[in-house]
């Protein structure tokens, strides 16, 4: 049945949840009021005629982490990708990151420690097993023990504690200002592969709108969940396909092999244009391209990592080699991130003051770093060249050794320096600024540093009306100290073939609104 209310964009007109979402907003009620107003309104639809159908393939630069299907253990992009589509969260982002009820269908801060959470009776896991608040509690228990690598997202010691069947309150020992961005990240598990993490190797498993179905050779392969309880996704088949070599990529998208090509080089953009059978997606995380600096070496030294970033050309390398398609920005955070500023010094390319930095550190006749390199990164292999040739200018040398992507990410804290992408996965710059404490910076950068680590505290315990400085401070003590190479933004910009109807996403890694999108017979 088609909905004739909707506007020709396919949006509901004024009449939307979401515009009475907003006027309530607007109205001046609380947003405790508008997120129970939420629970009551219609909850998303995605499939709004007939069954799931047709099948849609993405073409990336990089397969999953590893087999082992645990949401919480790491920061793939593949991994992400499929736990945004088979695992459900208590808390969803829409198209512009704004937090809409998903598992939870309203929520109460209280305090700056504490939030209350009312819960859907009616959710299932793919196995038929029905979602309840002992799975709610050991998801979020789990990363407030500290031992898992999205752990960073939360604060030590964070807790749930059931008060009903559908509420339970999740209180965090200190003060924690991003905990509805937390929320809205951690996946939703069973409690029985939390208590078996082997279980975890039979494939994913969640309450999501795709079921997982297979991992075999380079596809990921995904279902529908013909029986969600946010209602049947538009597509039947999804499959995520790796293909790392970057001409084998724009190829199989220009011979139909794949629908979705993810993060693409400028080149990619550029055989697209002005091709009627495709278009362009440029909603993206706030990321940013690094090169990351292991500080258990000879880049623990202060003088040599400011050396480093005024002897490279950033700008440079991002009008030549990058064609223009990522801003370069001065500080910390990319250019997109919320409360990004630009910071002094600017760390501008100089050659000369490189040189003079060079001679004050404790290498002041240079140095030999080793590098590895891939192609994770678009253009990563042109962009690693020239950093070798600028550090060579000032007489460091770079061993450098290339690796395939997933030998490249299992051993890159054991080069001094390479490549990488760090991109946002709950839509607020702690994520970025957590990767420098705590076991996460041990095990990326060798990093520990109790004065940064007071500063990362500060900006996730500081409330609304400070908030905004208390990042930049922190922003700023990571940019002084060059803790590594903020090379620029990188927009992910995916290209898409046209057969793939009104394709969006949120401004996050995952994949979490394909479900709303539909295939062309």
């Amino acid at each position: 049945m088609t909905d004739s209310s909707r506007d020709d964009d396919g949006t509901m007109p004024m009449f939307s949840r979401r515009s009475i979402l907003k006027s309530a907003a607007a109205a001046g009620l609380s947003a405790t009021a508008v997120a129970a107003l939420s629970s009551i309104l219609p909850m998303r639809a995605f499939a709004q005629d007939g069954a799931p159908s047709g099948a849609v393939v993405y073409g990336n630069a990089e397969p999953p982490t590893s087999n082992y299907w645990d949401p919480a253990a790491g920061f793939g992009l593949v991994d992400e990708q499929v736990a945004s589509l088979v695992h459900d969260t208590l808390i969803a982002f829409d198209v512009d990151g704004k937090m809409v009820p998903s598992v939870a269908t309203a929520w109460e801060l209280v305090g700056d420690k504490q939030v209350n959470l009312t819960i859907r009776d009616d959710v299932k896991f793919h196995d038929g097993s029905p979602l309840t608040a002992d799975d709610v509690k050991a998801s979020i228990d789990r990363l407030g023990a500290g031992a898992l690598a999205q752990s960073m997202v939360a604060t030590p010691g964070i807790v749930a504690n059931i008060t009903s069947p559908t509420t339970l309150e999740v209180v965090s020992p200190t003060a924690f200002g991003v905990v509805l961005n937390m929320l809205a990240f951690v996946k939703i598990l069973p409690k029985a592969n939390i208590d078996n993490p082997d279980n975890f190797k039979n494939g994913a498993l969640g309450s999501g709108p795709y079921k997982f179905v297979s991992y075999s050779g380079n596809d990921v392969v995904l279902e529908a969940n013909a029986d969600y309880w946010g209602g049947a996704p538009k597509i039947q088949s999804v499959t995520f396909r790796y293909i790392e070599d970057a001409q084998a990529r724009i190829n199989a998208l220009l011979a139909g092999q794949v629908d979705i090509l993810t993060r693409v080089s400028s080149e990619d953009l550029a055989r697209v244009e002005g091709n009627a059978d495709f278009y362009v997606n440029g909603q993206t995380p706030p990321a940013q391209i690094i090169a990351i600096y292991q500080h258990n070496g000879p880049l623990g030294d202060l003088k040599l990592r400011q050396a480093i970033a005024h002897a490279i050309d950033r700008e440079g390398i991002a009008k030549s080699i990058m064609r223009g398609a990522n801003p370069v920005g001065f500080s910390s955070l990319p250019t997109s991130s919320t409360f990004y500023t630009p910071l002094e010094p600017k760390f501008e390319y100089d050659l000369e003051k490189a040189k003079a930095l060079l001679a004050e550190s404790a290498y002041p006749n240079g140095t030999t770093l080793r590098m590895s390199t891939s192609t994770l990164v678009p253009n990563q292999i042109e962009i690693d060249q020239v950093i070798a040739a600028s550090l060579q200018a000032i007489g460091i040398t770079v061993e450098v050794e290339r690796l395939e992507v997933g030998a490249f990410r299992s051993s890159y804290n054991t080069y001094d320096i390479n490549l990488n992408t760090l991109g946002v996965f709950n839509n607020d710059p702690d994520f970025l600024l957590g990767f420098y404490v705590g076991g996460t910076a041990e095990a990326v950068f060798h990093y520990n540093d109790p004065k940064y680590t007071e500063l990362h505290s500060a900006q996730r315990a500081a409330p609304p009306e400070t908030r905004a400085a208390a990042v930049t401070a922190a922003a700023q003590y990571l940019w002084d100290n060059q803790v590594t190479l903020y090379l620029s933004d990188e927009v992910w910009y995916f290209i898409v073939n046209k057969r793939v109807v009104d394709y969006k996403r949120a401004p996050l890694v995952g994949e979490n609104l394909l479900p709303q999108v539909s295939v062309a017979s």
